[in-house]
């Protein structure tokens, strides 16, 4: 069952894609921010979504692990925290 699902290299390299553009484009104009996270969270769905299934879940979870499964959030989570970082404001100089 594990073979389907996405390594966690994939997840990762994913997760910082999507945090560095989403921080790319909430530096160029603070709205982008709610398209980027939206993109985060979808593609977070379409990776992931086999983790909430009920009848694939557990196997997956017995084949991988729970590290496979805080990897992975703690991926998604690092995509948004880069995307809100770019929420913070320039320091004047």
């Amino acid at each position: 069952m594990i073979d389907k699902e996405p390594t966690l290299r994939a997840i990762w390299g994913a997760a910082v894609l999507l945090g560095l553009l989403g921080f790319a484009a909430t530096r160029l104009r603070r709205w982008l921010v709610i398209p980027a996270l939206a993109g985060v969270v979808i593609v977070a769905w379409l990776q992931l979504g086999a983790l909430l299934d009920p009848a694939r879940a557990p196997s997956i979870l017995q084949e991988a692990g729970r590290g496979y499964l805080m990897q992975s959030c703690a991926a998604v989570a690092l995509a948004v925290i880069l995307t809100l970082v770019g929420l913070v404001p320039k320091r004047g100089t």
